[in-house]
């Protein structure tokens, strides 16, 4: 075998060993850490809804609660800090990330129901610490604006962690059935105040049912109403 061709083979080995051992961490274009969704993690994502599209919940007494989506989105997304004024930014890490926004669809389009799924660096001083060497981990949290539940003392800070590492139960209604539920509960029974925002909803929802595929799918008030997604 020729000198040429040993170094040619030397230089695939090289190449496929590289391939091998690189991981979903690395982003080749730019060196920056890239955090990508595994395939395991890609089946606990929402199926993505359409921009305009309304969500509709319905109770007993057949009452309706109507959301609209305005924001839908999932992909890669940066982490950057920089200047209060803007006048240059430092980029830490890419990451992936699902978001869906929604806010009432019946005039008060403040009161936004938001999820958030990511693939995030956790423990990591983004602000000093170059390069980025959090743990990479898969969450999501989400808020909701008839929630009676809040973290510590402050009553709007209500959003809600997704653990996606507990088990998951199936509920079917409506003549549909969901196998990937995760049930919320506040354990409160107390009703927040209203806001200027959301005036004719009290903020009385202490049960939430949330599908890993579908989102939000039901929640359960004080009152003892059960909504339901249509």
């Amino acid at each position: 075998m020729s000198k040429k061709n040993i170094i040619i083979m030397l230089f695939f080995a090289i190449f496929i060993l590289n391939s091998c051992s690189r991981n979903n961490d690395i982003e080749s274009s730019d060196g920056l850490p890239y955090y990508q969704f595994t395939l395991e993690e890609k089946s606990k994502l929402i199926d993505k809804p359409n921009v305009g599209t309304v969500i509709t919940y319905k109770n007993q007494d057949n009452e309706l609660l109507k959301f609209k989506i305005f924001d839908s989105e999932i992909g890669k997304t940066t982490f950057a800090t920089g200047t209060f004024w803007g006048s240059y930014t430092t980029q830490h890490f890419h990451y992936d990330r699902q978001k869906i926004s929604m806010w009432y669809a019946e005039g008060y389009t403040y009161s936004i129901c938001e999820i958030n799924i990511l693939k995030y660096p956790i423990g990591s001083n983004y602000q000093t610490q170059y390069p980025t060497v959090g743990t990479p981990r898969f969450y999501g949290y989400f808020t909701f604006p008839l929630w009676n539940g809040y973290n510590g003392t402050d009553e709007y800070n209500n959003s809600i962690s997704i653990d996606f590492d507990k088990p998951t139960i199936t509920m079917s209604f409506n003549g549909k059935t969901y196998t990937k539920v995760r049930i919320f509960e506040s354990n409160k029974n107390i009703v927040l105040a209203t806001t200027n925002t959301f005036p004719f909803y009290p903020k009385n929802v202490n049960i939430i049912y949330y599908d890993d595929n579908t989102g939000i799918i039901g929640f359960d008030d004080l009152n003892g109403k059960l909504w339901r997604i249509q």
